[in-house]
Formats: structure tokens, sequence, C-alpha cells
């Protein structure tokens, strides 16, 4: 039998799932060299910015990094875009599929319980206690992190047309309510490299939509600033 190196296997979960589901949302896809691909595949580009976290925060804070990158590659592997009607158990439903993502691959299958708890640990965007074990309180880091910065703007930007109407008050208006949430988040991390990291990119956040609404104000009521 050949082993499959596991983060391989993880990735093409995740894009099997991702660009079915993506397709399905944008009801249109365009043709790739071949194969059939969605406008914009939001859940893999917000799961590989996690992924790029956990390679980063792992090993900064002592948790195991297979554990930690694997659950940030297969968090959402069961997460729907935009399915209201839905209810949500994406992470009991993505922890369920761990272990046959993972069948012949070569990572160690005693560590997959350490990975399947991360998973199902990892909603909310507000944390009243510090989660348990490090892995799991990495994993809810690197996956809210992701939510906030410069790449979130542009993930943002790309699936901004899916909540209509698309016009530049709108898109602020959005912004300035995900701010306080930003701010929750902020406030809710696990460990202080990700509290450090978390606030210079809200404050970029905060920066970016300052500035938006300077430019999109009445000009005679707008001042320096």
């Amino acid at each position: 039998m050949t082993t499959i190196p596991w983060r391989i296997a993880c990735e093409q979960a995740l894009r099997r799932f991702s660009e079915a589901d993506a397709i399905r949302f944008w009801g249109i896809g365009h043709e790739v060299e071949g194969t059939y691909q969605p406008i914009f595949n939001y859940r893999f580009e917000h799961t590989f910015a996690a992924v790029l976290l956990a390679r980063w925060l792992a090993p900064a804070t002592g948790a195991d990094l297979e554990v930690v990158e694997c659950a940030a590659w297969l968090h959402d592997v069961a997460k729907r875009l935009k399915d209201p009607q839905a209810k949500d158990t994406h992470a009991r439903d993505a922890s369920a599929q761990v272990r046959g993502i993972l069948a012949s691959t070569d990572f160690p299958p005693d560590k997959i319980p350490a990975v399947c708890h991360a998973i199902e640990c990892h909603v909310g965007l507000k944390l009243t206690r510090r989660l348990e074990p490090l892995e799991t309180a990495c994993l809810w880091d690197c996956d809210k992190l992701s939510k906030i910065g410069a790449a979130s703007l542009v993930h943002f930007s790309c699936i901004s047309g899916a909540f209509q109407p698309v016009t530049t008050a709108e898109i602020l208006r959005r912004g300035a309510a995900w701010l306080p949430l930003a701010r929750t988040i902020t406030e809710s991390f696990n460990t202080e490299l990700a509290k450090e990291e978390g606030r210079r990119r809200l404050a970029f956040l905060e920066a970016h939509y300052a500035q938006l609404r300077r430019e999109w104000s009445d000009p005679m009521e707008m001042t320096p600033p």
C-alpha cells in the first residue's frame, strides 16, 4: 500500500470539498487548464491563511506543529459557504472526517485525537477562558487571525459580490460592522503571540476603514487625517 504524505492528502481533501462548494455557491465557474474552477475559492484561501499562521505560531509557542497544521488544513473541510438553512455542525462534521482523510498517510495515528479535539473547539468569535491543550488554543488563534488583516481584506473583497448590493458605501458599512467583532476576537486570543499579531492586524483594519470613510465622505466634510 502506498503511503501518502499527510499534507498532500489534507490539501487534496480540502480542495475537493471547497471547489465543489464554491461552484455551488457562485453558480458558475471557468475553465483553467482543462479543469472547471470556481470564480473564487474563499474556503481554500481562508484555510491556507490559517495553515501559514499554524506554521508560524505552533513552533513559536512550543505546540506540536503536526497537530496544529493538520487541524488548520481540515478545520473547515465540512463548512459550506452561505448556507443559512443549514444548522452549523461543521466542526463536528469536519472532525468526523479526519481519520478517513488521514488513512493511508504518514500522519502519526496517536496524534489524531488531538487534531479532532482542536477542530471541535475552533468555533466561535469569543472566548471566556483559555482553551487547552496548547494545540487546540493555537488552532483557534490561527483560524481567527486569518480573519483579520490585509489578507482578510483581499478575501472579503473577492467574495463581496455575493452580498448585494455591492457598492463602496455598503462595503464600508459592512467593514464598520465587522470592526467590533474584530476587536472582540483580538481580546480573546489564547496565546501572547497571537494577541500581539492580532493588535497589529486590528490597527491595520481600523486605519483602512478610517481612510475609506474619509475618501468616501462629502468633500466639504473632509478634514486632514
